[in-house]
C-alpha cells in the first residue's frame, strides 16, 4: 500500500511539473510597432542606356502597423505581422526638382504600385530559423513569411538582427526583391532608355514596444 501511494504521488508530481512547464512555454510577450520611432525605406536603382541622366530613388514608407510576439522560450518561436498602407509611400530623393518628384510620385502610385487598387502591403511570418546569439539580448536570425504586394503573395526569407528586452524590441535588416515577381512592371521612360532596375532593396529599422 505504501509503495502504491508513493507511485501515485510521484505521478501527480510529474503531471504538475509538466503542467507548469507547458504553462511557462505558453507565456509570450507582445510588442507593438511604433512607426514614429521606426525607419522603413526602399532603394530603387536606375538602369537603361541613358541611366547617367537619371537618378536612383529612395522611397519612404510613412504609415505601417504591426505586432511582434516573442514566447518566453526564445526568439525561435517568435512571429511578426505587418501591415503597410501602400498609398503612404513617398519620394525621399533630394536631387530632383519638386516637379520631377511629383512625376515620380504619380508614376509610382499610378503605374507601378497601382496603390489605389492594391492599398495594402502585408507580411505575416511563418517561421524563425538560424537563430544565433549576438551578445546580451541580441540575436541574428532568418525570418520566413508571406509577403503580399500588388495583389501577389510570395514566401520570402529575410535576414534580421534584433535586440530584445522586456520593454522593447528593435529589429533591422534589408531584403532584395524583384518587382516582376509580384506582377509589377518596373518604371521606364523614353522607350526604355531611362528606367529602374527590377531589383529593389527594402531597408528597415523597426522599433516595437511591449
Amino acid at each position: 500500500m505504501k509503495n502504491r501511494i508513493q507511485r501515485i504521488a510521484l505521478v501527480m508530481v510529474s503531471l504538475a511539473l509538466l503542467a507548469l512547464s507547458a504553462q511557462a512555454q505558453g507565456k509570450s510577450r507582445t510588442y507593438t510597432i511604433v512607426a514614429g520611432e521606426s525607419s522603413f525605406w526602399v532603394f530603387v536603382a536606375k538602369a537603361g542606356l541613358f541611366s547617367a541622366l537619371a537618378h536612383d530613388h529612395e522611397i519612404g514608407v510613412k504609415s505601417f502597423t504591426g505586432k511582434v510576439v516573442v514566447p518566453e522560450a526564445g526568439a525561435s518561436g517568435g512571429s511578426l505581422e505587418l501591415d503597410v498602407n501602400a498609398q503612404s509611400l513617398v519620394v525621399l530623393d533630394k536631387k530632383p526638382s519638386e516637379e520631377d518628384k511629383k512625376k515620380i510620385f504619380d508614376s509610382m502610385h499610378g503605374e507601378v504600385l497601382e496603390s489605389a487598387k492594391y492599398q495594402k502591403i502585408t507580411f505575416k511570418s511563418v517561421s524563425v530559423g538560424e537563430v544565433k546569439s549576438a551578445g546580451a539580448d541580441s540575436y541574428s536570425f532568418t525570418l520566413s513569411g508571406d509577403l503580399t504586394l500588388h495583389g501577389v503573395t510570395k514566401r520570402i526569407a529575410v535576414p534580421v538582427t534584433a535586440k530584445i528586452t522586456t520593454q522593447q524590441l528593435r529589429a533591422s535588416g534589408k531584403y532584395t526583391l524583384k518587382q516582376t515577381d509580384f506582377g509589377i512592371k518596373p518604371y521606364s521612360a523614353a522607350g526604355g532608355t531611362v528606367k529602374v532596375k527590377d531589383d529593389v532593396v527594402i531597408h528597415f529599422d523597426i522599433v516595437a514596444k511591449a
